[in-house]
């Protein structure tokens, strides 16, 4: 037998009621982008709304603009809100107490219980459409024989369509190629289509299609010549996009339909049927920036 003290002492925790374990304090918060930092965004919920931001479950994850994410907040009830929130800074802390901002505001405006609306997401317009426009150097050059280069500048625009996917453009270009005497130019300009994709959180898009063009040319030595041409491209291009400027470059070939010959006193120039071409473009995004419809 145990002696009398231990036995009433195990009895004694028997029979003591065994506290509840303290409940575990989950973090309803989900941060599935490297551009802002969960424990940063937290902090700036807890400062600006106390725990009330613990009624929602909230999702954060990338969004198809480069400035904005995509912003998901549940409630106990099943009751989804989809926002795209802007994200402001150039670190990620400031990025962090933006987004925190963000999401106080818009946890004060809902309650939880109230139905998701079927409206398009407050602060972007669904029918808001960005492009560009740029200029800047291209050259082109025969495939085996004389070269024959030609160089010029080349002013283009365009817009990215159905989630980035199309890219109709517009081009206007000058050609040029001289042989001592012999001048050759060329004035192109047409409209065309790419199909590509974006990447990179919409900053780099890639893809590839033609562009369809008239051609005037004009041939001068001690006499001159002119006439049109047919000058559709086909090429492949990518673009790097950021929020003020855009940078692209083409590659592919110009084709010449029927091919170009000039003859001088002494010389000739022959723009042959298929030139491979390059073409390198500096502009600015249109708009500058997103727009936003007011909320």
């Amino acid at each position: 037998m145990l002696p009398a003290p231990i036995a009433l002492l195990i009895a004694a925790l028997l029979i003591a009621p065994v506290g509840a374990p303290e409940p575990e304090i989950s973090t309803p918060l989900r941060i599935r982008t490297e551009r802002v930092e969960l424990e940063a965004v937290q902090q700036g919920l807890e400062l600006r709304v106390g725990e009330a931001w613990r009624r929602w479950s909230i999702d954060v994850a990338e969004s198809t603009e480069p400035s904005h994410v995509e912003v998901q907040l549940r409630d106990d009830a099943g009751h989804i809100h989809t926002r795209a929130l802007p994200l402001k800074g150039e670190t990620i802390e400031e990025r962090s107490r933006a987004l925190a901002s963000s999401l106080a505001l818009l946890v004060e405006q809902l309650d939880p219980g109230e139905p998701a609306t079927a409206e398009p997401t407050p602060g972007k317009r669904s029918t808001d459409v960005a492009g560009f426009v740029g200029a800047g150097p291209r050259m082109a050059l025969n495939v085996g024989g004389p070269l024959d280069l030609d160089a010029g500048a080349s002013v283009v625009g365009g817009a990215w369509l159905l989630r980035d996917h199309l890219q109709p453009i517009a081009e206007l270009a000058w050609a040029h190629s001289a042989a001592a005497e012999l001048k050759l130019d060329a004035l192109r300009f047409g409209a065309g289509l790419l199909g590509g994709a974006s990447a990179a959180q919409g900053r780099v898009w890639g893809g590839g299609g033609a562009v369809l063009r008239a051609q005037w040319a004009h041939a001068s030595a001690s006499g001159t010549a002119a006439g049109w041409w047919a000058s559709p491209a086909v090429m492949g291009a990518i673009q790097y996009r950021g929020r003020l400027l855009v940078l692209g470059l083409w590659v592919g070939a110009d084709l010449l339909l029927p091919p170009l010959r000039a003859r001088g006193d002494a010389h000739t120039l022959h723009w042959s049927a298929v030139r491979p071409m390059a073409t390198l473009h500096i502009g600015l995004r249109l708009p500058w920036g997103p727009r936003h419809a007011r909320t």
